[in-house]
């Protein structure tokens, strides 16, 4: 059975670049999509293997094919025995020579009183000289033998692996011909392992295949279990692994699983090991003449499953944005594995991830006690998207892209530096970039697109050649708007800078991890933005703002530019949230001689729905207004989170610079009509006016004084009242309840 689906997606291509289809609403694509349970090919399964004695067929091969192994790696020890004693003899010939050649040039000088000393003195400098020279040399050999080792292995791995997947064709045939003649077979096709597909773009996208890797927790279970055990050959390993699978993903993921699970460093074979053992069956992993695709290429072949191993070039360890991958250093090899007649790429390799583990630690290993230390998987390296594939590797065959428009080395090179991070979390980039991105009036931006809200880290370092590597501090700023990170760079000086972007999935978490990497080049001079970033991780919201039910009304972007005018902020609340806020300064407050700039924010109205805020900037710089919410621990102690952050860049001062109220708890429902300052002067007369509906009775308290309000009209009170001639704190209070005596405050002033 087969379906055909409609799937909204527009084709992106930047300057040059085509990753693939990016799906959304704006155009259609006729998308070819096939139930998974449904085989587009004969599939045998592992009762299928057993009854046709494909099991028993393996083992017999696999012990031809260990002989043929055995042998391959007895002449490479003989070869390594030869080559390394020829390097001895050559070296210890030479070594002889120049010795002797030393010793005869101070028999001529004999007759002077130092040349014993000297020529003892010239003897260990030789002999250094040649133990140098011999590791130097000898690190070479092995290098080179290890290299030519590695390319044989392979050969003979791939040799091996269309054998073995020649005998599962083999015997399955025979066992669907046997039910042809006996009129109990159908007219399916036969299973056929002879004749990999070629190369091309896959039928299905990750996102087909399965939802979340929690849909294996049965299988990495399983595999969990199975990894424990010693095998003594992979048709015993391998039948063991895919005992409980019933597709070719889950064979997969059951391969995949075993390899990245199993601690491989912690192997101490050497080359005498006994290929019977169990550890023979790692033996080439531990030397290095086999890599984890060439042994992955073995358990697919014995699983009946086509696996090839492609060669190119990664943007793996030490590649930085920028740099040519030409060189040697970064060639790579990984694997496409096709599952059901879909060519999809995996890469054992760099999915094995070494992690600190504790006892029962695991959400779905409870019944295993983990070691100190284990293997997990990193999960964007189990069937990678072509498109995310082609950030990190360049095939030397353009047809194993896998992509509907295959790209150049050229183009390779411009993409970002992009780990596995940036895809795990589920980020994208907003726009095309470049890996070398040129700033623009004296900055650079960068916008992710992200799911969820998550946690970010930066770092900007210079491109230096005389090693000044340090981090520049505060010439980066990140905002979050929406499902938005932008991040706003201003090198401090023309140059080239690496820019770096952490991900974690919690903002307040320390565990970061790289996720993708720019080269900032910054020719312009006279552009260059001279003022640094306050040293704060980043504005908008946090993940605390939905308990609070806080939602920005008026100003979405937490980056606002002061001209002179008072700003007012307008937000969404829940009516039992406890908010509270600050407004910091974040330059010299030596000259501007205040002394609270938290004087120059106030809650001007709140009510069940919303809150409104005044800010007022008086004098020129960066502020951070935050919002934070009062939550109780276990003990019940009130403590408050950070909800939002904005930043102000004041480039014009308030014409107003006087201070503003301080809004009290019970400033709920309420409105400052008169004054709009919090700093009263000594000595006069001023009349206040203040909209408070639940109020039985208002009145103001100054020094030691009580002036009484009127209410004017419904809700609507007034009151003139006389500053006292020194300075003093000045509050406004209200009666609420008839029945009650008490006061309860509402702003607070000073006299001043």
């Amino acid at each position: 059975m087969e379906m055909f689906i409609f799937k909204c997606c527009k084709k992106i291509r930047g300057s040059i670049y085509n990753p693939g289809w990016e799906y959304d609403a704006n155009a259609l694509e006729f998308c070819h999509h096939r139930d998974l349970n449904v085989q587009s090919r004969p599939f045998a399964t592992y009762k299928d293997f057993e009854r046709s004695g494909v099991f028993a067929a393996q083992n017999d091969l696999e012990q031809i094919q260990k002989v043929e192994e055995d042998l391959l790696y007895s002449t490479f020890r003989r070869n390594r025995e030869k080559k390394i004693k020829k390097l001895e003899a050559d070296l210890q010939q030479e070594k002889e020579k120049s010795v002797m050649e030393l010793v005869n040039g101070f028999e001529r000088i004999v007759s002077q009183n130092s040349s014993q000393s000297r020529l003892e003195e010239e003897t260990k400098k030789l002999e250094e000289e040649y133990s140098m020279k011999k590791q130097s040399m000898m690190k070479d050999l092995l290098e080179t033998m290890t290299s030519e080792e590695r390319a044989q292995v392979a050969q003979l791995i791939d040799k091996h692996s269309q054998q073995m997947l020649a005998l599962i064709t083999e015997k399955l045939s025979l066992k669907q011909d046997k039910k042809s003649d006996s009129g109990e077979g159908s007219e399916e096709e036969g299973v056929d392992l002879t004749r990999p597909p070629s190369p091309r773009p896959p039928e299905f996208r990750k996102s087909h295949l399965y939802d979340s890797p929690k849909v294996f927790e049965q299988i990495d279970n399983h595999v969990y279990a199975v990894a424990q055990k010693e095998h003594s050959t992979f048709t015993e390993l391998v039948r063991d692994l895919t005992r409980n699978c019933h597709n070719e993903l889950e064979k997969t993921r059951a391969l995949y699983r075993w390899v990245t699970w199993k601690d491989l460093n912690k192997l101490q074979i050497d080359e005498s090991v006994n290929p019977d053992s169990p550890y023979g069956l790692l033996r080439g992993i531990k030397l290095g003449t086999e890599t984890y695709h060439d042994l992955f290429k073995r358990l697919g072949s014995y699983a009946g499953m086509f696996c090839e191993i492609i060669q190119g070039y990664s943007k793996g360890a030490g590649y930085k944005p920028g740099m040519k991958v030409e060189d040697s250093r970064f060639r790579n090899s990984w694997t496409s594995i096709n599952i059901e007649g879909s060519w999809q790429f995996l890469n054992c390799n760099w999915g094995a991830r070494h992690v600190r583990a504790h006892q029962n630690s695991s959400e779905n290993l409870d019944q295993w006690e983990l070691s100190e230390f284990n293997y997990t998987c990193d999960e964007f390296y189990f069937i990678t998207e072509p498109e995310d594939h082609i950030y990190q590797h360049f095939p030397d065959d353009s047809r194993w892209q896998l992509l509907e428009s295959p790209i150049s080395m050229a183009e390779f090179l411009k993409l970002p530096l992009v780990k596995s991070t940036f895809f795990n979390y589920g980020l994208r980039f907003a726009n095309h970039y470049d890996s070398i991105i040129i700033t623009n009036h004296g900055v650079a931006i960068i916008e992710l697109k992200m799911p969820v809200l998550l946690g970010f880290g930066y770092t900007l370092v210079p491109k230096s050649k005389n090693g000044d590597n340090a981090p520049v501090e505060g010439r980066t700023m990140l905002r979050i708007i929406g499902r938005k990170a932008i991040f706003t760079v201003a090198p401090p000086k023309p140059g080239k800078f690496y820019f770096t972007i952490f991900a974690k999935e919690r903002w307040d978490s320390d565990s970061l991890q790289s996720a993708c990497s720019f080269l900032v080049k910054c020719p312009e001079k006279e552009k260059v933005q001279r003022h640094s970033f306050p040293l704060v991780p980043f504005f908008g919201p946090t993940p605390s703002l939905s308990d609070f039910g806080l939602l920005p009304i008026s100003h979405i972007d937490p980056f606002i530019v002061y001209e002179g005018e008072d700003l007012h902020f307008r937000f969404e609340i829940n009516s039992f949230a406890k908010i509270s806020h600050s407004l910091q300064f974040q330059g010299s407050t030596e000259a501007t001689n205040i002394e609270d700039f938290n004087r120059f924010a106030f809650v001007r109205f709140r009510d069940e729905t919303t809150i409104s805020y005044q800010i007022r900037c008086p004098v020129r710089g960066f502020y951070v207004f935050s919002l934070f919410g009062c939550d109780r621990d276990v003990s019940g102690e009130e403590t408050y989170d950070c909800i939002f952050r904005y930043l102000i860049n004041c480039k014009f001062m308030s014409k107003d610079r006087r201070p503003l109220p301080r809004a009290c708890h019970r400033w709920f429902n309420c409105t400052l009509l008169d004054p709009q300052v919090g700093d009263i002067n000594p000595d006069k007369r001023i009349t206040f006016r203040v909209c408070v509906p639940a109020a039985v009775d208002i009145a103001m308290l100054i020094d030691d004084t009580w002036f009484h309000f009127r209410e004017s009209s419904p809700g609507i009170w007034e009151g003139t009242v006389v500053a006292g001639r020194r300075a003093c704190g000045a509050k406004i209070y209200a009666k609420l309840n008839r029945d009650k005596s008490r006061f309860s405050p509402l702003l607070e002033f000073r006299v001043k």
